[in-house]
Formats: C-alpha cells, structure tokens, sequence
C-alpha cells in the first residue's frame, strides 16, 4: 500500500465521518438508556424503581483504622452526602445507607461503583433484626480480581435481602485519586440488562480505536513519518487509559497485579495530556512558529513528563504535583495555543481544533464533575470516551487531509517538473543542432591542438627531466664537502639539530664523536697540500665503512676534522665503535714517493641520553672538550665527555 496509490483518502475521509456518527449516536443512546433506568435517591442510584427502598446515604471521613462493628456502633458525626464525589480523601471514608424489602420478593440485588479506580472498597451487610455481619467482600485497584466478589469491570458487590428483610450497608472506601462515587443498585435482570449495555459500548469504542490504530500504524510502516508514530503512541496511551477507568484493564489484562494497577489510573492520565502534545508539536510544525505556543507546548511537556516519572518511580510524591488543578489548565492553554496557530495561518490547526475541542470540552466537563462542580452522571463520568472517540476520528481525518496536500503538493510539482523537462528538452535540440554544425570543425581543431599540446609537453617533460637532475646535483653539492665527498659541516649542524629532538621524542642515546688527524699541519708542511688532501680523502673514506647504519651521519667539520652522529648508541657503545675507528685509522700507511706514512687521529665523544637535555651546541662543545683532553693526554687515543661537562637539568 502506498500513500499516493491504492489508497484512496476521500473514500477513507468518507467512511470515517460514517463511523463517527454511527459511533457517536450509538454512545448518546447508550448513555440515555441508561438514564432511563435511574431512580435518584439522595447519594445513592437504585435501578430497580419502587421495588426496594433506598436509605439516604451518609458518610464520614477518616478512621481508616476501624472495623465494621465500630462503624456501626462508634458516635460518628455521620453526614448526609449530596452529591456522589468527595474530591480528594487521603484517609479515606465509611459510608453507609439502608436497604428495605418491605415490598420486595426475596433475591439478589446487586451495588455498583462504575469508578474502578478507587484503591480499594470494603462492604459488609449488617442485619439489624438478627443482628448479624454478611460476610466481608472487597474490590478495588488494590485488589485482586479473583479476591473481587465479582469478575466484572465495575466494583460489584452483591447483596442477599430475603422478603421483608432491612439491612444497612457499611462501606469503607480509600482512594489516592479523586473520589468519586457513582453507586447504583440493580436486581438481577437490570444487572443483565446494565452490563450488556456497558460492554456494548466500549466494545464499540475499542473497535473503532482498534481500526483507527491498525490504519495509522500502516501508514507510519510505509510512509516512516515520525507524525504517525507520535499520533500512535497517542492512541496507545488513550487506550491504556480507557482500560484503566472502565476496568476492563485489570478485568482482562492486569487482573493479579494490585502493586501496578494502583498506578495506571494516574500513569494513563499522564500519558493522555504528554502524548497528544509531542504529537501536535509535530503535526502543526509548533517550533517553526515559534512563540508562547511552543514555549506553553515544552512547558507543559516537561510537567507532565515529571509526573510521569513521578508516578513510576515515586507515587507517594504525586499529591503535591496538582495534577487535577494543572489538567484544567493544560486544556484551556492548549486549545488557546492551537486556535493561535489557525489564526496565524496553519492550514493542518484548523481541524485540528475542531478535533481537539470535543476531547478538551469533554475533559474539562468530567474534570469539573470528579471536582464536584458538576453533577456526576453517566454522561459526566463517560462521556468523555465520546469526546477522545470523536477526537481521534476528526485527527484521522486531518491526517488524511494532508496526505491530500501532500500528494497534492507532488503532483504540481511533478507537472512543473514536466513542463520544465519539455522545454529543457527544446532548448537541448537547438543547441543540439547547433554543436552539430561546429563538431566537425570542432574535431579538427581538437586534432591540430593535440599535437601541438603532445609536442609541447614532450618538450615540457625533457626540460623537466633537465631541470629535476641539475636539481639533484646541486641539492648533492650543497650538503657535500667537495674533497671528502662526506656531509659538509651546514647539512651537519641541520641533523644534529634533528636527531637530538628524535632522541628526546623517542627516549633513545644519541652520541657524537669528533675526530681530528693528529700533527696534520705537519703533513701538509713537508709533504704538501695535495698529499694531504689524499690523507684527507683515505680517512673520509675509513670514516664512511663505520657509519653506514641507517640514520648515522659522517662529515667532514672541518680542515683535518671530522664528525660522527651515531643514532641509539649509548656512551659505552659510541666509545667502542670509536676505538675500532681509532684503530683502523692507525693501520693507514699513505704513500709519498717510497716512504709510507704512519696517520693516527684523536676522538672525543659525548652522549646525550634522554631524558637529559641539552643544545646542539652543548652537545658539540662537551665533544670538544673531550677531543681536547684526548690531544693532552697523548693523542691516538679516545677519550669520553663527562657528564658535567654536556647536561643541564632536564625541563620536563
């Protein structure tokens, strides 16, 4: 299914206002037939007309302690009760009322409390002529349901009068949440007749949310528009509520789990005002039109995702939230909010408004009925499940009106897309007759171009090649000493430079040997210049055979000196290779005329071994010094900076 394609919206939109009306006028027929039934009697509802007489009900705060005997016997200041809803009673309430088959056959009669969120409500009969307690029975959120009297959504107790039979009903009641008390009285056929209506009704509802739910989660399955997830967890958590304040939730679903049901009242409500505003924050776009819209939109968000939490994680806290005073104006600054957004020209806002009134209106009414400032009737206590039904409805619709828009909104694009190709593919035929006209003068100058270009770059790439060897030659020339055909003392003193940064980095010795020739002035005095530039030349090349490890750097630094940068060699190491270079420097017999000379040089070495720090200038000044003290002490010999003599405190 796609959303453009099979689906056909109008027929959708269609059916939709079908299932709305014939929803709508099923509910308010419901909700009147069983008006139908009542017979009000002050505080109570007796559906069973003048066949059982009903006492006035009364009722009396607190003493959550006592039994059913005090209840009966205590001097409590019972008080007659008016109205079925007493706001919010942390100790919970005793009520009791009479009950008299004077002129009734014997039988069973049954007592409902359609508010099945109440935590929990105890009733016993007592019998005034006998003196005697009917047995114990129980229900409530708190309250398993196989512990209930009854399986049945509403809390439903029993009640066994014989002909001509009085008895009292002593019920204790205890709710975290508003108290509300809708109490009726049935025989067994009003009972039947009651609760087919009841389950047709929200029968009714369920499926026509089912079918809402199925055809939304559909279109977020193909269309992967977060809208429609939003707008599905809302109708999750409507539903999740519904279950809860009808009691088929804990009647079909959590029927075992008091410790969880006696939070889902307040959870579900939560989660009916937090849902529906991150899905109208994204459905009517509230951030793009930015003001006190969105700012009331996240305000709210956030106080109801605390009570949220509050709920789940401590509900204990919950009474100081004012989530019932805070609901109220939830809806009024919401509906404000979105009629703002229809004024400023938000197309989706404005049945969006239309949808959302009938839910708030609805809300606002069974708010002001739990708050006692409306009376509490069946249309009051239930009629807000017609406004959420017809809410969701009217919201389907706008859904749908806007993937109208939508594939409105594609379909000129797609025909402005059309018209633009057209003409696009006109122009390109011009200009396409047009480059057919020059291609093939085109084609020739291309020709005559690429052998100009092919010659250009063969002549471009032969000078290149020239340029790259003299290059070469020059970079070669510049770090090598002309005689020797060592490194010159400049690219010298730039690696020395480098290596001591890489000895730091890398933690590894560095050592530099300085080598001179011993007594050369007075080689080159009796023997000349060019004799000497052969010595010169003979121990260069001595010099390369012991530093040809990768990183070593051999030259010449100067006249008869040379220079040695020997990479990860510690001061040990550096003096040994120094004395095999030493040696084999002494086995050199140059030649002049038929006398062979005897060569022997001095070294000094110094090695920097990290973490210790020092200059390259520090480093080369401690390796003159040591060739200094080796030419005092004899010459022909090796001899090793000391440490005082080449480190400064490390700085790291």
């Amino acid at each position: 299914m796609r959303c453009d394609g099979p689906l056909d919206e109008t027929y959708y939109l269609m059916r939709l206002r079908q299932l709305l009306l014939c929803c709508l006028l099923t509910a308010f027929t419901g909700l009147l037939s069983s008006q139908a039934f009542a017979a009000v009697v002050p505080g109570v509802v007796s559906k069973s007309g003048a066949k059982l007489q009903v006492g006035a009900l009364e009722w009396v705060a607190g003493n959550q302690d006592a039994d059913f005997p005090t209840a009966h016997d205590a001097p409590w200041s019972w008080q007659p009760l008016a109205k079925p809803n007493l706001k919010k009673q942390r100790n919970g309430v005793w009520l009791r009322f009479s009950l008299d088959s004077a002129s009734a056959n014997s039988g069973r009669w049954y007592l409902s409390v359609k508010w099945p969120v109440l935590d929990a409500v105890r009733m016993r009969l007592f019998y005034p002529a006998k003196g005697e307690w009917g047995p114990l029975m129980r229900a409530g959120d708190y309250i398993p349901k196989r512990d209930q009297p009854l399986a049945v959504h509403n809390l439903v107790f029993p009640l066994e009068l014989r002909g001509d039979e009085r008895a009292v009903v002593y019920m204790q009641v205890q709710a975290h949440e508003l108290m509300a008390l809708p109490l009726s009285i049935y025989d067994e056929t009003g009972f039947a007749a009651e609760k087919i209506i009841d389950v047709a009704m929200i029968s009714l509802f369920f499926g026509g949310m089912l079918v809402i739910l199925l055809y939304n989660s559909s279109l977020f399955v193909f269309t992967r528009d977060t809208t429609y997830l939003l707008y599905v967890l809302y109708l999750l958590s409507a539903l999740f509520y519904v279950l809860t304040i009808t009691g088929f939730g804990q009647l079909f679903l959590w029927p075992d789990t008091p410790v969880f049901t006696r939070r889902f009242y307040a959870l579900s409500a939560a989660l009916c005002f937090f849902t529906p505003l991150l899905f109208a924050s994204r459905f009517l776009k509230v951030r793009s039109y930015g003001g006190w819209p969105w700012l009331v939109t996240w305000v709210l968000m956030g106080y109801w995702a605390v009570v949220i939490l509050v709920t789940l994680f401590a509900p204990s806290l919950g009474r100081y939230l004012m989530a019932e005073p805070v609901a109220l104006v939830h809806c009024v600054l919401t509906m404000a909010a979105v009629i703002n957004l229809w004024l400023r020209g938000n197309g989706s806002a404005k049945l969006f408004t239309i949808a959302w009134s009938t839910l708030l209106i609805a809300t606002v009414v069974h708010l002001l009925a739990l708050e006692g400032l409306l009376p509490l009737n069946a249309l009051t206590l239930h009629g807000q499940l017609i406004g959420m039904f017809a809410e969701f409805v009217l919201l389907s619709m706008a859904l749908a009106q806007r993937i109208n828009q939508e594939r409105d909104r594609r379909v000129l694009a797609q025909q402005s897309l059309l018209q633009a190709s057209e003409a696009l593919a006109h122009e390109r035929e011009q200009r396409l007759q047009a480059q057919q006209q020059a291609l093939a003068a085109q084609v020739r100058a291309n020709e005559a171009l690429e052998v100009r270009v092919y010659e250009r770059t063969r002549a471009l790439e032969d000078a290149k090649r020239g340029l790259e060897l003299v290059n070469e030659q020059l970079t070669r020339l510049s770090v090598t000493d002309a005689l020797t055909q060592l490194s010159n003392r400049g690219h010298f003193d730039l690696m020395i430079d480098e290596e001591i940064r890489r000895a730091q980095r890398t933690e590894t010795p560095l050592s530099v040997l300085l080598l001179d020739i011993d007594h050369f002035k007075q080689v080159n005095d009796t023997y000349g210049h060019p004799f000497g530039d052969d010595c010169l030349r003979l121990v260069a090349d001595t010099l390369r055979q012991y530093g040809q490890r990768a990183g070593d750097v051999v030259a010449r630094y100067g006249g008869e000196e040379f220079v040695m940068a020997l990479p990860g060699m510690n001061s040990h190491e550096a003096r040994e290779q120094a004395e095999r270079i030493r040696a084999a420097v002494a086995v050199l017999r140059p030649v002049h005329g038929e006398k062979r000379l005897e060569l022997t040089i001095s070294i000094g070495v110094a090695t920097l071994q990290p973490p210790a720090n020092c200059t390259p200038t520090q480093l080369l000044a401690a390796t003159d010094t040591a060739l200094y003290r080796a030419k005092h002490n004899g010459r022909n010999q090796v001899a090793v900076a000391k440490p005082d003599e080449l480190f400064e405190p490390s700085v790291s």
